[in-house]
């Protein structure tokens, strides 16, 4: 058997300490410091998907009150196309300045209709012209305008000639 002395055993019991410690700092304390790091870590990452889904689902709500809001509109049985023109036409005071109105008809994956209308408007004043776009373009309807052509007229100074072709759109 081994004896060993008091200065051996007072060195036994520091080294069996010291590994003691070293043992619970990389088995115990260490995996819980790297948990609540990493735990907090997680908290922050998911609440930034949290945020990230919620303003997904903002944008989406959005867009499926727009898609009512258009399929609404598209369902509603308005006016023929021509009677609009000539209503906003009166309403701006430029009716007897229009040439003429052309419609044509077309579908859209079975499933709306667009109705592009030319429109011919001559020797008209370009405030006038600008109330009657602004008609067209803040009408209940969903219309476009696809085209417009502005040139100086013949007829008188500060007047214009106005080629513009716009499409409404509605349900089948």
């Amino acid at each position: 058997m081994i004896t060993l002395t008091q200065r051996e055993k007072l060195l036994l019991r520091v080294l069996i300490i010291l590994v003691s410690a070293f043992a619970a700092y990389r088995l115990v304390l260490l995996p819980l410091i790297s948990f609540a790091v990493n735990t907090d870590d997680e908290v922050n990452k998911k609440i930034e998907e949290l945020d990230r889904l919620e303003k997904l689902y903002k944008q989406y709500r959005e867009i499926q009150e727009k898609k009512s809001y258009y399929t609404e509109i598209l369902n509603k049985r308005n006016e023929n196309t021509t009677s609009l023109i000539e209503q906003w036409a009166n309403t701006t005071g430029i009716s007897k300045n229009i040439a003429y109105t052309r419609n044509n008809q077309s579908g859209i994956q079975n499933k709306y209709i667009r109705i592009t209308s030319d429109i011919r408007i001559e020797g008209v004043a370009i405030q006038q012209f600008l109330k009657f776009l602004y008609e067209v373009e803040n009408s209940d309807n969903l219309i476009r305008v696809n085209y417009l052509k502005i040139n100086p007229a013949l007829k008188g100074t500060n007047t214009y000639d106005v080629n513009m072709k716009i499409d409404n759109f509605v349900a089948k």
